[in-house]
């Protein structure tokens, strides 16, 4: 346990940086400092990477701002505070993964794309988005095999079949694209309820 000199030297940085907040790049130049030093101390802290986070969310860091989250909740699973602003962030992410305004081919796309697989944070449209990446950049073997696991864990998703299709149609499989098609079309006619068909008669 830390005490004496070197804790209040900690404490009185952090209370710099907290008085500093804003200032977001003031802000994230000192708690990294601050976080810096309590490594070097053998100290976790949940709420350091917590505060540095919301610097770098304000700079608009999203990306930075998700992994310091990630150490947070590692730090301290249990503290509400921080899942809620996990949860935020990563939600944020997929969003502006997501964006229709975001073109097919950007850089970013593989980065954000990782990040939010390894943190297992990837919905349906995250899986999409990389598969139109990879489609967009003709890497044809790796958009089919992403189009394909997609179709596998989410097989009641009409955009994920018809990826698959347009994957297959560019790789010159005709056959497994007219499958697809076919299993997209099927997807959009309503499951009866329980499975059963037919009227009921009492």
């Amino acid at each position: 346990m830390v005490t004496g000199t070197k804790l209040e030297a900690l404490l009185g940085k952090i209370r710099r940086a907290l008085d500093d907040r804003g200032a977001a790049e003031v802000a994230e130049a000192l708690f990294r400092e601050v976080v810096a030093e309590a490594q070097r101390l053998g100290i976790v802290s949940a709420y350091l990477h917590y505060v540095l986070a919301g610097a770098l969310d304000r700079m608009g860091k999203l990306d930075m701002a998700f992994d310091e989250l990630k150490k947070a909740v590692e730090a301290d699973p249990l503290a509400l505070p921080v899942r809620n602003a996990y949860q935020d962030v990563a939600a944020r992410l997929r969003a502006a993964l997501a964006d229709p305004g975001r073109a097919a081919d950007d850089a970013d796309i593989p980065r954000l794309y990782t990040l939010l697989v390894e943190a297992g944070e990837a919905d349906l449209g995250t899986h999409l988005t990389m598969v139109r990446f990879a489609l967009a950049t003709a890497q044809l073997e790796r958009a089919r095999t992403l189009a394909e696991a997609v179709t596998t864990v989410f097989p009641a998703a009409r955009e994920a079949w018809e990826m698959l299709a347009r994957v297959a149609r560019a790789q010159g499989d005709g056959a497994t694209a007219a499958k697809a098609d076919a299993e997209a079309a099927g997807v959009q006619i309503p499951i009866p309820l329980f499975g059963v068909t037919g009227k009921a008669i009492a």
